[in-house]
């Protein structure tokens, strides 16, 4: 091997393997705040109930955009696992 020091190269490869996570999970985030409201959602796709593009199911599943009770929910495919709409859960009573 070369002359560069070993804890440098285990420093660098842990530094750009955390940068490499952060900015898959940053894509990830982004690409579920652009996705539409319900509303717009099914109007682009001419439906009445909302189902999955990729594989025609109407089981979803749902989650906060930034934690498990969060206002903000996205909606994904329970079989397939595609991001399809999101919307703001109201207040429970």
């Amino acid at each position: 091997m070369s002359n560069f020091p070993f804890p440098i190269l285990v420093a660098a490869i842990f530094l750009f393997g955390c940068l490499a996570v952060l900015h898959i999970h940053r894509r990830q985030q982004e690409a579920q705040r652009d996705l539409p409201q319900r509303d717009e959602y099914l109007a682009a796709h001419c439906q009445q109930t909302p189902a999955c593009l990729r594989c025609a199911s109407t089981d979803t599943r749902e989650f906060g955009l930034h934690e498990g009770e969060d206002v903000q929910r996205i909606v994904a495919c329970k079989k397939c696992d595609q991001l399809m709409y999101r919307y703001r859960r109201t207040a429970a009573a």
